[in-house]
């Protein structure tokens, strides 16, 4: 009778070996290869500050960001196999909460280009920004500049567009900014958020005169004043 039931108990557990061998295990790319390793996984960065992170790789890599409205939000990093401190920016300008930094493998050492892994980033002291904000214009009238993409727009009380600036850093690329504010430093300046502060003002000789007809100097970039 025993010797019945060991046989018994041996072909149920050949029975339930046999399945588990035929199902197919499903394994998450990244966790097939542990190559990436990271000093802090998640943490809080303010809006136009940065934090050094340390990370060790051993293949080179890439990465991209996910979601995010900042130029100024990356990650200065080597993209060579081994140890370094990276350092993550956040833009001034960011108004995403939750940055996530993606991580990829990208070497012929290894054949799979999935192995993936990423960083999450709690944005802080988000600066509030606007599509449009009221402004006072000549006559002691009330306009409005309103931004339409990366340009920004000055409406007069009828909604007749008067001018327009956008932001340069230099290299013939136009650069993303918020508008949050109106500011006097001696004359009138619009407030802006930008990736950075080497960013000046964008905008042709008609339009400046207008702009400064109507009282504005220029524009407020993170703190620093620029005139047209």
């Amino acid at each position: 009778m025993l010797r019945k039931v060991e046989k018994y108990i041996c072909i149920v557990f050949a029975f339930v070996l046999a399945i588990m061998l035929l199902i197919p295990a499903k394994v998450e790319a990244y966790s097939d290869v542990d190559c990436f390793d990271f000093g802090d996984t998640v943490m809080s960065i303010n809006a136009g500050e940065s934090k050094k992170v340390w990370f060790r790789s051993d293949y080179n890599y890439t990465y991209f960001v996910g979601d995010h409205t900042s130029d100024g939000t990356y990650i200065e990093c080597t993209y060579r196999a081994g140890s370094e401190y990276m350092v993550v920016h956040i833009g001034p300008d960011e108004t995403v909460k939750n940055v996530f930094f993606h991580f990829y493998v990208n070497d012929a050492k290894l054949e799979s280009g999935d192995v993936h892994d990423c960083i999450e980033v709690y944005v802080q002291n988000i600066v509030p920004q606007y599509q449009s904000i009221p402004v006072g214009i000549a006559g002691g009238k009330t306009g409005t500049l309103m931004k339409q993409g990366n340009v920004a727009m000055l409406y007069n009380d009828q909604g007749i567009a008067m001018a327009s600036f956008s932001i340069s850093n230099g290299n013939g690329n136009m650069g993303t900014f918020g508008i949050t504010s109106v500011t006097n430093n001696g004359s009138n300046y619009f407030v802006i958020v930008a990736p950075s502060t080497i960013y000046y003002p964008k905008i042709s000789e008609s339009d400046k005169a207008v702009m400064i007809a109507n009282g504005y100097a220029g524009i407020c970039v993170n703190g620093i004043y620029k005139n047209w």
